[in-house]
C-alpha cells in the first residue's frame, strides 16, 4: 500500500510540475531564458550549407567609406555613386537589386543628383532587373504633410492583410525613385523583449491599405506565386530560421552566411567598365543574383543584436527573412501540445531517476542521462526547423529530481538546499558555480587578488530624475542598469553592486583570468556600444538620452564574503576600488567617458588603442598616476580617433617638456581635428595659466586635483 501511494504521489507531483513549468512559460522570465537558448541553438546547430546562394549582399563598409573619403568623396554618399552600383549589377545580370537604404528626401547636392540615380533604375528595370526600396513604416503620426504611396506598392496577396500591423504613418522614398520601381517594403522590425531581433512582419496598414514588409516584396517581386500568408507565424510575425553560424560572421574577408561584397569595389568595378578596363570585381558572380544593399559600417547605424551575434547588419537579417519566405522554411514554434508533453516527460525522468538511481554516482548518471534526452530532443527538431523548448523541460527535469531526491537522500537534501539558498547573494554565473561546487566559500573571509575594477556613473543623472516620475525612472534605470549588466556578465565579469545608478564590477575573481584587464576594456567598448543603440530608441520614446562614464583601474585588492554572518555580499575593497571610482569621477574633468589608469593600460597592452591624457595625483595622495583614455580595441579603432591620439601625444610630450609654443600647436591642430575634444581644452587651458605663473623648477608634469 505504501509502494502504492509513493508512486499516487509521484504522478501527482509530475502532474502539478508539467503544469506549473507549462504556466510559467507566459512570464518574460521564461521567455528571456528560452531566447537564450534559442540563440544558443542557431549559434551552434544552424546549416550555413541551406542558405540560398543566389541572395547576395554588397554593404557600405568602413573600408569603403575610408577610401571614397580620400578620394574627395565624403558622408553621405551622392546618389549617382548609388546608380554606379546599380548600372553595375544591371549589366552583371542581377535578377534583383534591393536598397535596404532610406531615400526619403532630395539628394543633399542636388537634383541632377536623383535624376541620374532614377535614370539608372529605369534602365535596369527595362532590362529586366527588378528595383525595390525600403520604407519606414511607423506606429507615430508624423509631423508636417505625409508623402503618398503609390497604390501599385499594396500586397497582391489578399490572406496578408490578416497579418497586417496597423502604422499610422510612412517615410517612402522620394517620388523620382519610385516611378520605376518595382516595389517597396517596410524595413522596419521590432526586437524581441531582451533586444534582439528574431522576427519580422509581413505586411503594414496604413489608412486602410495594406503594404509588404521588404522581404515579402522582394519575394512577391521575383516569385510571384509565393505566398507568405501561408507560412507558420509566430505573433503574426516570421520567425527568421538563420542558416549562419558565428564563425560565419567573423573574418577574414568579412565572409558571412550569404556572399557578401564591399559596396565600394562595385562602384569601382562600374569605373574601370566606363574606362574600358578590367574590372577587379567578376560581374558573373552576381548573375542572376538577388542583391541586397545595405550598411555595416558602424557609424551609419544600421547593426542589430541577432541570434547568431552582438552586432550584426540589419541587411542580413532580412536576407534570411527572403530566404525563408522563398523557401517556405521558417523556423516553426512547436504547439503547445507538444511543449506539455515533453515538460511532463522531463518530470517524469527526472523523478525515476532520483528515485531509481542508488549511491550519488548512480544518481549523477541517471540525472545527466535523463536531462540529455530532452535537450537532445529539442536540438534534433531544431535542425528540423522546429523550436521546441528547451528551458521548460530542463526546469521541470530539475525540479522533479530535486524534490523526489527528498525522499531518498534527505540529508544530501539539505546539503544541496544550502547553497542554492545563497545563491540571492551573488550576481555572476561563475560565482553561483563557484559556491554550488565548494559551499565552504560561503564563509565570511577573503583574498588577496590583483583585480581588473569596473565603476560607470549616468551623466546627469540628477537632471533625468527631475524630468521624469518615480514610475518612468524606475522603469529607465531597470532598462539601463539591465543592459549594462548584460555586457558585464556576457564578458565573465563579477558584478559587485548598484549604487544609486553606479556599477561596480571587477574581472579575476573568485576565477582567475589572465586577461581581466582586457575584458573589462572590452566590457566599457561595449557598453558605450550598447548606450548607442539604447539612445536611439530612448529619443524614439521621447525619453532623456543616457551618457554613462566609466573609471578602470587594476590592481591588488581584498575579494570575498564581506559583511556579518546574517548578512553579506561577495565584494572587494582596496585602494584600488577607490582609484577606480575616482577615475570614473575624473571624466568630467576632461570631458570624456571611458577612462582607464596606467597599470590597466599595461595589462592590457596591445589588445587595445588608448591615448594617455595626463599625470595626476588624485586628492589626499602624493604619488602621480597616470591617466588614459580608452577609444578601442586593437584593428577596430577608427583611424581619426587614433590620428587625434598621435597628434595629442606629441602636445602632450611638448608640455611635459615646458615648450608650451610647440604644445599649443599640437593641441590647437587636436582641436582641429575634433572641435569638442575635452583633454585638448584642458591642457590649453593650463598653459594659458603658466604663461601667467609658470610651474616651479621641480615640476615633474603632474597634475594635483582638489576634488574627489
Amino acid at each position: 500500500m505504501r509502494s502504492r501511494r509513493h508512486i499516487l504521489q509521484l504522478a501527482a507531483l509530475i502532474a502539478a510540475l508539467a503544469c506549473a513549468v507549462f504556466w510559467a512559460r507566459q512570464t518574460d522570465l521564461y521567455a528571456l531564458m528560452e531566447l537564450k537558448t534559442l540563440d544558443w541553438r542557431f549559434r551552434s546547430f544552424s546549416d550555413p550549407a541551406r542558405a540560398d546562394r543566389s541572395i547576395a549582399l554588397a554593404m557600405l563598409d568602413q573600408q569603403s567609406l575610408d577610401h571614397f573619403e580620400e578620394e574627395g568623396v565624403p558622408w553621405p554618399w551622392p546618389r549617382s555613386m548609388y546608380a554606379a552600383v546599380l548600372e553595375f549589377l544591371s549589366a552583371a545580370g542581377a535578377r534583383a537589386v534591393v536598397f535596404d537604404i532610406l531615400f526619403t528626401s532630395a539628394s543633399p547636392y542636388g537634383a541632377g543628383e536623383d535624376a541620374e540615380f532614377a535614370g539608372a533604375i529605369k534602365r535596369a528595370a527595362a532590362g529586366g532587373v527588378k528595383v525595390l526600396f525600403a520604407s519606414e513604416f511607423s506606429p507615430r503620426p508624423q509631423r508636417g504633410a505625409a508623402r503618398p504611396v503609390p497604390a501599385r506598392f499594396e500586397v497582391k496577396d489578399p490572406g496578408l492583410r490578416a497579418f497586417a500591423a496597423a502604422k499610422s504613418s510612412v517615410r517612402p522614398p522620394i517620388p523620382e525613385l519610385l516611378d520605376f520601381a518595382d516595389g517597396i517594403g517596410d524595413a522596419v522590425a521590432e526586437p524581441d523583449i531582451d533586444g534582439v531581433h528574431r522576427r519580422i512582419p509581413l505586411a503594414a496598414e496604413l489608412n486602410g491599405r495594406v503594404y509588404p514588409s521588404l522581404p515579402v516584396a522582394v519575394a512577391q517581386a521575383v516569385s510571384p506565386a509565393s505566398s507568405p500568408a501561408a507560412l507558420p507565424l509566430a505573433d503574426a510575425r516570421l520567425l527568421i530560421r538563420f542558416h549562419g553560424s558565428a564563425l560565419s560572421t567573423r573574418p577574414p574577408g568579412g565572409r558571412r552566411t550569404y556572399p557578401s561584397y564591399p559596396l565600394g569595389n562595385l562602384v569601382l568595378a562600374r569605373q574601370a567598365q566606363l574606362d574600358k578596363r578590367e574590372p577587379a570585381l567578376d560581374p558573373s558572380e552576381f548573375k542572376g543574383k538577388i542583391v541586397l544593399i545595405g550598411y555595416t559600417a558602424a557609424g551609419l547605424m544600421d547593426n542589430r543584436p541577432s541570434p547568431i551575434a552582438a552586432v550584426f547588419p540589419g541587411t542580413e537579417i532580412l536576407a534570411a527573412a527572403l530566404d525563408n519566405i522563398l523557401h517556405g522554411d521558417p523556423l516553426r514554434r512547436a504547439p503547445g501540445g507538444w511543449v506539455f508533453a515533453a515538460i511532463a516527460f522531463a518530470a517524469l525522468a527526472g523523478a525515476l531517476a532520483a528515485f531509481l538511481a542508488s549511491g550519488s554516482s548512480a544518481t549523477s548518471a541517471a540525472f545527466l542521462l535523463a536531462a540529455l534526452l530532452p535537450g537532445a530532443l529539442s536540438i534534433l527538431l531544431f535542425k528540423r526547423g522546429i523550436w521546441l523548448d528547451f528551458v521548460g523541460p530542463q526546469l521541470s527535469l530539475v525540479l522533479s529530481f530535486a524534490i523526489a531526491s527528498v525522499y531518498s537522500y534527505m540529508a544530501e537534501g539539505r546539503q544541496r538546499r544550502f547553497p542554492q539558498g545563497a545563491l540571492s547573494v551573488y550576481l555572476s554565473k561563475h560565482v553561483v558555480r563557484e559556491i554550488v561546487e565548494h559551499p565552504e566559500k560561503l564563509a565570511l573571509g577573503g583574498d588577496r587578488r590583483e583585480l581588473s575594477i569596473f565603476f560607470s556613473d549616468i551623466q546627469g543623472f540628477t537632471t533625468i530624475s527631475e524630468q521624469l516620475d518615480p514610475k518612468a525612472l524606475t522603469k529607465l534605470m531597470n532598462r539601463y542598469l539591465g543592459e549594462m549588466t548584460d555586457v558585464i556578465l556576457e564578458l565573465d565579469g563579477t558584478l559587485d553592486k548598484y549604487i544609486g545608478d553606479a556599477i561596480m564590477a571587477f574581472w579575476n575573481a573568485p576565477l582567475d583570468q589572465e586577461d581581466h584587464a582586457v575584458r573589462a576594456c572590452r566590457a566599457a567598448l561595449a557598453n558605450q556600444q550598447r548606450l548607442v543603440a539604447m539612445r536611439r530608441d530612448l529619443e524614439k520614446e521621447g525619453l532623456p538620452q543616457v551618457y554613462a562614464r566609466i573609471g578602470l583601474n587594476s590592481g591588488p585588492a581584498s575579494v570575498g564574503n564581506m559583511g556579518s554572518p546574517k548578512r553579506f555580499s561577495y565584494t572587494a575593497i582596496s585602494d584600488a576600488v577607490n582609484l577606480a571610482s575616482r577615475l570614473e569621477a575624473l571624466n568630467k574633468y576632461y570631458d570624456t567617458y571611458l577612462m582607464l589608469s596606467g597599470s590597466t593600460r599595461a595589462l592590457a597592452g596591445p589588445a587595445i588603442e588608448a591615448r594617455e591624457l595626463d599625470l595626476i595625483k588624485v586628492k589626499g595622495k602624493n604619488k602621480a598616476v597616470a591617466v588614459y583614455e580608452l577609444l578601442g580595441l586593437r584593428g577596430e579603432t577608427p583611424r581619426e580617433l587614433l590620428e587625434l591620439a598621435g597628434v595629442f601625444g606629441r602636445g602632450l610630450e611638448s608640455y611635459r617638456a615646458r615648450d608650451f609654443d610647440a604644445a599649443e600647436r599640437f593641441l590647437s591642430e587636436a582641436l582641429r581635428l575634433r572641435p569638442e575634444d575635452g583633454p585638448s581644452k584642458v591642457l590649453l587651458g593650463r598653459i594659458a595659466g603658466f604663461r601667467r605663473s609658470p610651474p616651479p623648477q621641480d615640476w615633474d608634469g603632474s597634475h594635483e586635483m582638489h576634488e574627489k
